[in-house]
């Protein structure tokens, strides 16, 4: 349709301005500006009940086309219809109803003596009685606007012929009253307003024929002002050559019939040349259209044909389903990662043949809990995709073969245009290699953790173990270069020396702790517990025979594993020369050596009956460095703090458990 929302805009502008000439008509009759009122000499003037209806129907035109007040405007159109009425009536009965001049006394039509002055036209009063009927129609609830669009087309009939009948001098056009006729500038005026006012429902009546975008449109807002245009010249040629008597009238009627068949002729002509320009366009468009189609369609697909082999070589899996959650298409990647045949699922399997069923109510159960409703399985993959959102999450993919391995799934809702649920579509990644590396990352953090809890051990030795010392040896230095007597310096040097002595013994047990740590490539072979115990034993006779102590050692259950020969003898003589230092002073020490299989794992324990440890007291310190819990004059707090960082640098723990004054039992759990 032609595009009128500039017209439509302009409509209470255009009301605004036929409401100012009708209130300058008015004015004029209060200030008696005749030459405003009659503007064409010899021909009838402006009425001072048209010009005030004029004024009401621009007024009421204005709150309707605006969207002020319907209901403004409706009650203005009732007032329109009353007057109108009642003017039409004093016409047809001959009788007078005291309007004509109850406002105004007509000056003008008593002078001219007018048999009813002041009285409004009959054709004017009919025009104003087809608007405020008109109004009425499209001001009403609910409206009816068709009826007030014919209406307001009869006005620009009413007003053309009038103005058709002055143009020719054809009374008969411009009056329906006997008495007074129609004023040539109403005529003019309402032709125009009353086009302009079908604007504001442009798909309605003869104005929706003219404005229309279809071919039939077109043709009549091509042929209906020619035609109008070539009547008009036609006939006030006509009329005009028998009103000078050129020629006789039989001549003149077939001459005039001539001429209007010739220009009909014309106008066919001209109409079916552009019809035959439309069709050869439409033609050629459509010749362009369909190679353009033709085109696209190799276009799109080429693009399908490349998005299939796309999707096909991409390492994903690509699952559709109908809106049932039967499968619809099963991409290639689907059919490497599954071992299944798109023949042996497509149509016949739902994606849940894919999944363990025991994950998939585990699903359903904490989804139930996390929304507060009772979920179902089977809504599991879609009961967020409803919405519009996609919803991800890790899962267990079975394979044809039985085996499974974790994808990590995202499945979305298929759409028509037009939003109608059409199946959902699931995009499945291996997230094998993913979740193998995220395990060797967590492995590396805790090693890395593991390293800085050393780092901060080291860094406490040092400040604490070596500094100490050193500035005793520095302050004994002092003292020694002052002194004067040999004597006193004699005792200093040996100060100074037994100093040193503490402070290389420090760094040497730093040392070892390093070195521990930094040997993560331990030698791992067969070692049996006996042999170890054996030569553990023996390097520790001397204080076992001297101390009478009584050492046990059952290694039935579980007589070796595969460990680091070294690190495993360091245990036992660790632990094994602690039982007999902190033996209880009232009783021989006695330690019994265990070991056996726990949950498919060995483990050791070494039992004594000693002085035991205030756990509760000193728990998280038993295992660091330089703790000591006796005043035993041997104890450097050193061994424990090996053996834990031995075993753990091989994946083995230690964990104690102890009682004061009853005995002490390590347990050594190694890695299976």
């Amino acid at each position: 349709m032609i595009t009128t929302s500039l017209f439509q805009k302009k409509l209470p502008l255009i009301a605004q301005i036929f409401t100012g000439l009708g209130l300058v008509f008015v004015v004029s009759w209060f200030l008696d500006i005749r030459i405003l009122l009659q503007l064409f000499p010899d021909l009838p003037g402006i009425k001072f009940n048209s010009a005030f209806l004029m004024v009401l129907a621009g007024l009421g035109s204005w709150l309707w086309s605006g969207g002020k007040s319907v209901k403004g405007a409706w009650m203005l159109a009732i007032v329109i219809v009353v007057m109108a009425s009642l003017s039409i009536v004093q016409d047809f009965f001959q009788v007078s109803l005291g309007i004509d001049e109850l406002i105004v006394r007509d000056s003008i039509g008593r002078s001219e003596g007018q048999p009813n002055p002041g009285r409004m036209p009959g054709m004017t009063a009919i025009i104003y009685l087809l608007f405020g009927m008109s109004l009425l129609f499209f001001t009403k609830t609910p409206p009816r606007p068709l009826l007030g669009q014919i209406l307001l087309h009869a006005i620009s009939l009413v007003a053309f012929v009038a103005l058709m009948g002055y143009l020719m001098s054809v009374p008969d056009f411009y009056t329906l009253s006997f008495l007074t006729a129609i004023s040539p500038s109403i005529a003019l005026i309402w032709f125009v307003f009353s086009i302009f006012l079908t604007v504001h429902q442009p798909h309605l009546g003869i104005t929706g024929l003219l404005l229309g975008d279809k071919k039939g449109s077109i043709m009549a807002r091509r042929l209906t002002p020619r035609i109008v245009l070539v009547i008009i010249v036609l006939s006030f040629a006509w009329m005009q050559v028998q009103r000078q008597d050129l020629i006789q009238v039989d001549f003149g009627i077939a001459l005039f019939a001539l001429c209007i068949l010739v220009m009909g002729l014309v106008l066919i002509w001209d109409a079916s040349a552009w019809l035959n320009r439309s069709d050869e366009k439409r033609l050629k468009a459509e010749t362009e259209l369909l190679i353009a189609k033709q085109n696209l369609e190799k276009m799109v697909e080429i693009r399908n044909q490349e998005l299939k082999g796309i999707l096909d070589s991409a390492p994903v899996s690509i699952i559709a389903t109908d809106k049932n959650g039967l499968i619809r298409h099963f991409s290639k990647g689907a059919e490497r990662m599954l071992g299944y045949d798109a023949d042996e699922v497509v149509g016949k399997l739902k994606p849940a043949q894919f999944h363990e069923q025991s994950e998939i109510q585990q699903k359903a159960s904490l989804l139930s809990a996390q929304t507060d409703s009772e979920v179902q399985p089977r809504e599991v993959f879609t009961y967020f995709t409803i919405d519009g959102k996609v919803n991800s999450d890790e899962w267990n993919y079975v394979r044809k073969d039985g085996s499974t391995f974790p994808v990590q799934l995202n499945v979305s809702q298929i759409s028509s245009d037009k939003g109608k649920h059409l199946g959902f579509i699931g995009i499945a990644t291996d997230i094998t290699q993913l979740n193998n590396s995220k395990k060797e990352l967590k492995s590396l953090l805790e090693k890395l953790e593991s390293k800085n809890k050393q780092l901060l051990n080291f860094a406490h030795i040092i400040s604490h173990n070596l500094r100490s010392p050193v500035m005793t040896l520095d302050a004994l230095i002092k003292l020694y270069q002052v002194e004067a007597e040999q004597e006193q310096r004699e005792e200093l040097f040996g100060l100074v020396e037994q100093v040193i002595k503490n402070l290389l013994s420090t760094m040497e047990e730093t040392i070892d702790v390093l070195k521990i740590q930094e040997d993560s490539d331990q030698q791992l072979e067969e070692v049996s517990f006996s042999e170890v115990f054996e030569k553990t034993k023996t390097a520790l006779i001397g204080q076992i025979l001297s101390l009478d102590a009584e050492l046990g050692a059952d290694f039935s259950e579980c007589p070796g594993l595969m460990f680091s020969r070294s690190y495993l003898e360091s245990v036992f003589l660790n632990l094994m020369s602690n039982a007999l230092k902190y033996r209880h002073p009232e009783r021989p020490p006695v330690l019994e050596i265990k070991s056996g299989i726990e949950a498919g794992k060995p483990y050791l324990t070494f039992s004594d009956n000693g002085l035991g440890i205030d756990l509760k007291k000193h728990g998280a310190k038993v295992f660091g460095m330089n703790k000591t819990f006796h005043k035993n004059p041997d104890a450097k707090g050193v061994g424990l703090y090996i053996v834990k960082t031995q075993l753990e640098s091989l994946g083995a723990k230690i964990s104690i458990s102890s009682q004061v004054d009853e005995g002490t039992t390590f347990r050594v759990d190694f890695s299976a």
